[in-house]
């Protein structure tokens, strides 16, 4: 009887096979976690997109509110001109000399609205139901006579975009 031993070269297929299942499982492994990296950012382009989108929208949606409480603001002022002499008295008419006439800048708004019950430099619009923004305004004289600046302040019901819109209003 005679004992063989194995031949040296099933020995090198036998460790080339195990060292090949090795290298599938690892490179597998470097495939899997690079497709998981690019979901990863993909999503998270999706998320910032999203945000933009939501953004973009709502402040459609006040210019849209912001158009509406024009509207109604000229439908307020026009029995009343000429302003300088009907208006005195509104919360909404700022009775400045033209050189004095400002455009409103954010903190001019937050005060306007901190002091909504008291406030002579601006007065809340009506909105029509179902619009769930807010919107504030004011008049003033410009430089030109006869001619009157209606700046109308919308905000969103999350407060969280705003935007400001300006009209020249001419009296008849």
């Amino acid at each position: 009887m005679e004992l063989s031993l194995p031949s040296p070269t099933c020995r090198i297929e036998a460790h080339d096979a195990k060292s090949q299942k090795g290298s599938v499982l690892l490179l597998s492994l470097i495939v899997l976690l690079l497709m998981f990296l690019g979901a990863l950012f993909t999503l998270r382009g999706v998320l910032t997109d999203t945000a933009l989108t939501d953004h973009f929208s709502e402040r459609q949606k006040d210019v849209q509110a912001s158009d509406l409480a024009l509207q109604w603001a000229v439908n307020q002022i026009k029995p009343l001109t000429p302003l300088e002499i009907n208006a005195a008295g509104q919360p909404w008419w700022r009775a400045v000399s033209p050189k004095q006439a400002q455009q409103p800048n954010q903190s001019y708004w937050q005060t306007c609205e901190n002091n909504a019950a008291g406030t002579t430099t601006c007065a809340q619009a009506t909105m029509p139901s179902g619009v769930p923004q807010t919107a504030w305004w004011f008049v003033q004289p410009t430089a030109l006579p006869g001619y009157y600046d209606i700046w109308v302040h919308t905000i969103d019901a999350r407060n969280h975009v705003y935007t400001d819109t300006e009209s020249v209003f001419k009296s008849q």
